[in-house]
């Protein structure tokens, strides 16, 4: 797995590996400043019923999650996600809550880091080949908010 999930401490019973690297492969994408990421969203980690919320906004389908990057680097240069802790609501690894830091960089020079509460929800946990179905996160705004004024 790659740095996003390198020092990841999951639950102590054993997650589906697949779901580890479904896991992984989001973040990456996230970090990644590729105009392709939102396709690769909707058509490889996503459920076609998936939803995420980014940035304060629902996308929901395949539709809306090709779009959901077209403004993730307006005022972004760089994105570091590593997700620190997972839980699961049950057996499967359906149901997971993580608490993950996440460091910005912005076009202005500022660099904004903290942590950010998740959870996701996967579809087939227990498959080869399982899918989100949903993605939210929560954090601290104010300090993101802070570094941008001015610009």
């Amino acid at each position: 797995m790659g740095y996003n999930t390198e020092n990841t401490e999951w639950p102590t019973f054993e997650i589906n590996s697949t779901v580890k690297e479904l896991i992984d492969r989001f973040f990456w994408q996230l970090d990644q400043k590729d105009q392709d990421s939102g396709h690769i969203l909707a058509d490889k980690v996503f459920a076609t019923t998936g939803k995420a919320e980014f940035g304060g906004h629902v996308f929901i389908g395949p539709d809306e999650l090709r779009k959901s990057r077209d403004n993730a680097w307006k005022v972004v240069t760089k994105r570091r996600h590593e997700i620190l802790k997972v839980f699961a609501a049950d057996l499967d690894g359906s149901d997971l809550l993580f608490i993950g830091h996440v460091a910005i960089d912005l076009n202005n020079g500022k660099i904004v880091a903290g942590e950010f509460a998740g959870r996701l929800r996967i579809e087939n946990a227990t498959s080869s080949q399982p899918r989100l179905l949903l993605y939210q996160s929560w954090a601290d705004s104010a300090p993101f908010v802070k570094a941008l004024q001015g610009n």
